[in-house]
């Protein structure tokens, strides 16, 4: 089981180079689980792409379905409390500290692309190559 933010799902789903290491962490570990909060992030992303004519509307409607199957069951609630502590604590926006929060209390790893998760929460935080 590892968590992992909204990059590394959009990296995936949407087969662009950089997703390559996202794949192969999904082959080793396919138990994928996040909070709440990536399907807003997801489709945030998706509905960006799809204003800029990047990705067809029926196209991310199919990337979102994709990752509400990879994570039926699996996106966990996060007490916002211990999320606003933790982004006041290490200077990560409250979306972010929710994904580390995650980890921590699932004891896993945190999956991310994101400079600032990897410099603030070495103690779950890891690149997907090294996940």
């Amino acid at each position: 089981m590892i968590v992992v933010d909204a990059n590394v799902v959009i990296d995936l789903l949407l087969d662009v180079d950089s997703g390559r290491d996202s794949e192969e962490l999904f082959t080793r570990d396919p138990d994928w689980v996040a909070p709440r909060l990536l399907s807003s992030e997801l489709s945030n992303v998706l509905v960006g792409f799809a204003r800029r004519n990047l990705l067809e509307p029926a196209a991310a409607a199919e990337v979102i379905g994709d990752a509400e199957a990879i994570f039926d069951g699996r996106l966990v609630e996060v007490s916002a409390s211990a999320a606003m502590a933790a982004a006041l604590e290490s200077g990560l926006s409250a979306y972010d500290a929710e994904y580390v929060v995650a980890a921590r209390a699932l004891g896993v790893r945190l999956a991310t692309r994101d400079g600032k998760i990897l410099r603030t929460a070495p103690d779950v935080a890891v690149a997907p190559a090294a996940a």
